[in-house]
């Protein structure tokens, strides 16, 4: 019986999926869950279309093919993108992110690809106290460095090459680590955010007021900013479109980094096939994006992020 059903009720939860989570997402987390994967119900549809059509079920192959144009439609976008050509020189603002995984016992790979990328910034998530002792081994070239707790064990470190000040009432009042540098001669602020990963209904509220928080601050900052950070949100969200693109809430806008660099998934790196972007960056019309790619993190579930920034 389950057998029977299996198919047909899989080729009806790839078309409806995606409405729920149109729909329903900014209201209720589970709905939410389901907006993330319009790129995987798209390989579903295309597969059940096939075969559906090998078993002469017309009606089936119709609503699997109404699935792979809706899926489509929604996902297409950034498999259309034009990347800007190659940056001449060196950017203005370099910054690395990566979601470390707080269980890891060896931060030697993080800390080489600090070293062979040499950012301004380093900003590492689910940094434990350990990672934070390991970090100092950094201490030459990023001497200053700070930490906020952010959730569970876990915790943000950045490290500068330049001196900052941090905004100790965003840390205290949404976890959320917001500093100030000159940079080259230049102001300019970084953000970074590890929300609540969205499982139950306060985490999933939580989470959102900090999006909208972090979104509001780098909207305001009068010198040049980025927010960089893992959101526990995906591109397809009505949450981050709401947030961040929308921008219903607010006329000033700010720009996604991975904008026109293509399909950028970051987790979970261990499962491909469910890939999607949930490791963000974005900037105030103070920057606009040189580059932005993704780069594997040996002993970690989500790939980095590194973002070239230029002065507008």
């Amino acid at each position: 019986m389950i057998g029977r059903w299996f198919l047909p009720g899989t080729t009806v939860g790839v078309l409806v999926a995606p409405l729920l989570g149109r729909w329903f997402g900014e209201s209720f987390f589970l709905c939410e869950l389901l907006s993330h994967f319009p790129v995987q119900y798209a390989g579903v549809s295309g597969l059940l279309i096939a075969f559906w059509l090998g078993k002469s079920r017309w009606t089936m192959a119709f609503v699997a093919l109404l699935g792979l144009i809706l899926n489509g439609y929604l996902s297409i976008g950034p498999f259309l993108a034009t990347p800007p050509p190659p940056l001449m020189g060196q950017p203005d603002l370099r910054v690395f992110h990566a979601n470390v995984l707080y269980t890891r016992t060896s931060y030697e790979p993080i800390l080489d690809t600090i070293r062979r990328l040499k950012p301004d910034f380093f900003v590492l998530q689910e940094m434990t106290p350990e990672g934070y002792r390991a970090v100092s081994a950094l201490k030459n070239d990023y001497p200053y460095q700070d930490s906020i707790w952010a959730k569970g064990p876990c915790y943000i470190v950045v490290g500068s090459r330049t001196p900052f000040t941090t905004d100790t009432l965003a840390e205290l009042s949404h976890e959320v680590m917001f500093l100030t540098s000159t940079v080259r001669g230049k102001e300019m602020s970084l953000i970074s955010v590890h929300t609540r990963t969205p499982l139950l209904p306060s985490w999933f509220e939580q989470r959102n007021r900090q999006l909208r928080f972090v979104a509001d601050k780098l909207s305001h900052v009068k010198h040049p900013a980025v927010l960089i950070g893992d959101f526990n949100t995906s591109i397809f969200s009505p949450v981050y479109q709401h947030v961040f693109i929308d921008r219903r809430t607010s006329s000033l806008p700010i720009t996604a980094c991975r904008t026109n660099f293509g399909w950028t998934p970051t987790w979970p790196s261990i499962l491909p096939l469910f890939y999607i972007p949930i490791d963000h960056a974005f900037v105030n019309t103070g920057y606009k994006t040189a580059g932005f790619r993704t780069l594997r993190t040996p002993g970690s579930d989500h790939r980095a992020i590194c973002v070239d920034l230029v002065y507008q």
